[in-house]
């Protein structure tokens, strides 16, 4: 699979190292024509091995992050298995390393023996705490970098123990993306400069910048802020939830009065009285002057038991066809399998279907983004291990390769023949 021009990225050449952290870096590089190869242990890499699992045990997580990518096994340990790296990073543009234990230095492939190869070559490092500081050679899951970037600190209920993130493997996405945006930065200033880059990129990182606004509250307040839940805090007074209870799962709802929201909610208290589920104190208030910091305790658990009542008795779609042509912040909160069905998403092109040997019936995501003149999808299935060694190391290097599929480097530096 050569590069493809006629996308942006088709030009460019990127070599992704074993580890499973930087595999939507790799990935969207794949997606907009960059020819990505995959670097792997004759063993496999990491990700083969990351759950969910299809019918047949594939890694549904490989199947996904691995799409579009060129598989090419080499044994790293032995001197053919490194020569052979260098040899393809003259030719490449960009190398994605994960390993954070300092392994490649070790094996004499850090940043200043590779530019001695292609001083045009960027380097981008994805690793738990980034190469610098205190931290540097540590590693960290998910989980870690989630509980240390002070997310974890955020979630939960009020008063109550910090709560996971439910989807695996965030910081790996994230941290991935921003990481895909600075090797862009990179490429697009070696255009000018003619010199490649070191991007480092910590997984850590990415989690402190889902908090950008939070951390102010410290530093000048003195406030370290609490779980909320599923509240939404009026100026520290009065807490009111966000997440309501519908007939057949949940919706976002957000309690508006005043100038914004006063007609609004006198709307939707009119709906409740034709259903007679309009307790005679919400008639009384007047809405577009109601004061909700005023409101005392009593006041507040009224109005929540109101509204919940209502809300419960109430499809999330009787909800959600009411709320839009009036301009009502309210929406349905959707399960994975909502989303798997949701007309918007479809009529967008968001799911693609895996290939059948991977797991008939499962799905992907299409592209993030939809850009005019532009191409920026999937171009083919994740590979078998070592599916591309005759091809890359054949065509690319000019090697004599005769080693079927299945016959892996490890092999070939052991002076095995097929």
């Amino acid at each position: 699979m050569d590069a493809v021009a006629d996308r942006p990225l088709g030009r460019v050449r990127v070599l992704e190292m074993p580890g499973a952290e930087g595999a939507l870096c790799g990935r969207s590089f794949a997606d907009l024509g960059a020819d990505v190869i995959k670097i792997e242990p004759p063993s496999g890499d990491p990700s083969r091995r990351l759950p969910p699992f299809s019918a047949s045990g594939g890694s549904l997580y490989w199947a996904v992050y691995a799409a579009g990518k060129r598989s090419v096994a080499l044994d790293l340990e032995t001197e053919r298995g490194r020569a052979r790296l260098l040899r393809l990073v003259r030719i490449s543009d960009v190398l994605i390393d994960t390993d954070p234990t300092g392994r490649q230095a070790a094996l004499h492939l850090d940043y200043p023996r590779l530019c001695e190869e292609n001083p045009a070559l960027v380097l981008t490092s994805i690793s738990p705490f980034g190469r610098s500081g205190p931290y540097a050679r540590r590693k960290g899951s998910d989980l870690v970098q989630f509980a240390m970037s002070g997310y974890l600190h955020m979630t939960g209920p009020a008063g109550g123990p910090p709560l996971k993130v439910s989807a695996p493997y965030q910081t790996w996405l994230h941290g991935s993306m921003h990481a895909f945006a600075a090797t862009l930065l990179a490429l697009r200033q070696r255009r000018r400069t003619g010199h490649g880059a070191d991007v480092d990129q910590a997984l850590r990182d990415t989690g402190a910048w889902m908090l950008t606004h939070t951390y102010q509250f410290w530093d000048l307040l003195g406030v370290n802020l609490t779980r909320q839940g599923a509240s939404r805090d009026m100026g520290g007074v009065l807490r009111l939830p966000t997440i309501w209870p519908a007939r057949d799962g949940h919706i976002i709802w957000l309690f508006q009065t005043g100038y914004i929201g006063g007609s609004r909610m006198r709307q939707l208290v009119a709906w409740m009285a034709e259903h007679g589920m309009a307790p005679a104190f919400l008639h009384a208030i007047e809405w577009e002057s109601f004061d909700l910091l005023g409101a005392g305790a009593a006041q507040r658990d009224q109005l929540v038991a109101a509204f919940t009542a209502f809300f419960a008795a109430k499809t999330r779609a009787e909800l959600f066809a009411w709320a839009l042509p009036r301009g009502v912040m309210l929406a349905p909160m959707q399960t994975l399998r909502n989303l798997a069905d949701d007309p918007q998403l479809s009529a967008r092109g968001a799911w693609l279907p895996l290939a059948a040997e991977q797991s008939a019936g499962a799905r992907l995501p299409g592209a993030p983004v939809r850009m005019s003149a532009a191409r920026w999808e999937r171009r083919g299935p994740a590979p078998a291990l070592d599916e591309h060694n005759h091809a890359v190391l054949g065509d690319l290097l000019g090697e004599a390769v005769v080693a079927a599929a299945g016959d892996h480097e490890a092999a070939a530096s052991r002076g095995s023949t097929s």
